[in-house]
C-alpha cells in the first residue's frame, strides 16, 4: 500500500524516494530492502496462517464478524505476493523488473485497489461491530444478513476493484512509462481531472473519519453499557469483538490517518511542500499497513497461543525425530564370542 500511488507528488530517483529535496537516504538502501523483505515474509506467513483457520474452521468461517477481514486478507495477499516483490526488485536494482506496459498498469492497479479497499472494509467493520454487539438479533434473519452484511461487503469490494480496473487498465490515456521509477512512473490520466479531489475525500477522508468515529464510539458504548446495564450480558464476547477491531484500527491510526490529514491540509492551504520530510517517510512506511494487517487479524482466532504452542511442539518433535543418534556398541564379556545373526540364504 504505497501512499505514493496515483496522483501523489512523491518522486523516485534511482532507488531513493524523494520529495521537494527530501529523501529517505537516512535509512541505508540495504536497510530499506531488508526491512521490506523481512516484513513481507513474516506478513505472508501470518496471512496464510490466519486465512487457513478462518476458512477451514466452520465456526470462524460463518462468523459475521470475520467476513470483512477475510476479504481484506485475500486482497492484501495479492499485495504481498505481487506488489511488494516488484517494489523490492526496484528498490534493490533501481530499475523495474518486468519492463512491460501492461505489467506496470497491473502493478499500479493492485496497489491502488488495495489502498482504497482495505480502509473501506475496516470502516465498515467498525460500523458493523455496533450491530453485532448491540443489535445482534437484527441479523438473525437471512434477509437482514443479506441486506446489511453481505451486500455492503460485496459492494465495497467490487466497486473499487472495477473502478480501478477501468481507471488503470481501460481508460485511454497517453501513457509514458519510465522504468527507472517505481510503478514505471505510471499514473492514469484520470488524476489530471477532478477525480483526484473525489478520491481524496471519499477514500481518504471518509474512511479515516468512519474508522475513528465508529471505533471510538464503540469503546464508549461498551464501557457505558458495562457499568449501566444489569442482567445476563456476554461481556467476554463484547470485549473480544471490540479488541479485535481495535487491533486492526490501530494500524490505520498510525500509518494511514496522518498522511490523509497531511493531504487534506495541503489541499486546503495550497502549500504543496508542507510536511515534505514527514510525507516522504510516511509514504515509505505506508506499506506497513499491508504488512501489519494480518497480525491485526490474529485476534479473530480463538486460543491463538495454544495453536502456536502446538505448532512449535510439533516442529520440535519432528526436529528431534530426524536428528542423528549415536548408538554405542555393547562389548561382550572377555573370552566370549559375540553372537551374530545368520543373514545368508
Amino acid at each position: 500500500m504505497s501512499n505514493s500511488s496515483n496522483n501523489s507528488t512523491v518522486h523516485t530517483t534511482g532507488t531513493v524516494i524523494s520529495y521537494a529535496g527530501t529523501s529517505v537516504n537516512a535509512i541505508p538502501l540495504i536497510g530499506r530492502f531488508w526491512m521490506y523483505l523481512i516484513s513481507n515474509c513474516a506478513s505472508f506467513i501470518c496471512s496464510i496462517f490466519v486465512l487457513y483457520h478462518l476458512l477451514f474452521n466452520k465456526n470462524l468461517r460463518w462468523g459475521l464478524n470475520n467476513h470483512a477481514f477475510i476479504v481484506g486478507l485475500i486482497i492484501n495477499l495479492f499485495v504481498l505476493v505481487l506488489d511488494v516483490p516488484l517494489y523490492l526488485y526496484y528498490l534493490y536494482h533501481g530499475i523495474v523488473w518486468i519492463q512491460v506496459p501492461l505489467i506496470c498498469q497491473l502493478w499500479r492497479y493492485i496497489d491502488a485497489a488495495s489502498y482504497t479497499v482495505l480502509p473501506k472494509l475496516v470502516a465498515w467493520a467498525s460500523f458493523e461491530r455496533h450491530i453485532l454487539i448491540f443489535n445482534e438479533r437484527r441479523l438473525l434473519r437471512l434477509k437482514n444478513r443479506i441486506l446489511f452484511h453481505y451486500i455492503p461487503i460485496g459492494a465495497i469490494t467490487s466497486y473499487h476493484i472495477l473502478l480501478y480496473m477501468i481507471i488503470n487498465l481501460f481508460l485511454p490515456c497517453q501513457n509514458r512509462f519510465v522504468y527507472t521509477q517505481s510503478y514505471c512512473g505510471y499514473a492514469s490520466c484520470a488524476y489530471q481531472t477532478a477525480y483526484t479531489i473525489y478520491e481524496l475525500f471519499t477514500n481518504g477522508v471518509l474512511s479515516s473519519v468512519c474508522i475513528a468515529f465508529f471505533s471510538i464510539t464503540l469503546i464508549v458504548r461498551v464501557v457505558y453499557r458495562r457499568y449501566r446495564v444489569r442482567g445476563h450480558v456476554d461481556w467476554r464476547k463484547h470485549r473480544k469483538l471490540t479488541i479485535q477491531l481495535l487491533f486492526v484500527a490501530s494500524i490505520f491510526y498510525i500509518f494511514y490517518f496522518p498522511l490523509v490529514i497531511l493531504g487534506v491540509w495541503r489541499y486546503i492551504t495550497g502549500i504543496t511542500n508542507f510536511g515534505s520530510q514527514y510525507y516522504v517517510y510516511g509514504s515509505f512506511f505506508s506499506f506497513y499497513v499491508n504488512f501489519l494487517f494480518p497480525f491485526g487479524c490474529v485476534g479473530t482466532i480463538p486460543q491463538f497461543k495454544t495453536k502456536i504452542k502446538k505448532i512449535l511442539l510439533c516442529w520440535k518433535i519432528k526436529s528431534t525425530a530426524v536428528a542423528p543418534h549415536t548408538v554405542k556398541k555393547q562389548q561382550s564379556p572377555t573370552g566370549q564370542k559375540p553372537i551374530t545373526a545368520n543373514t545368508t540364504l
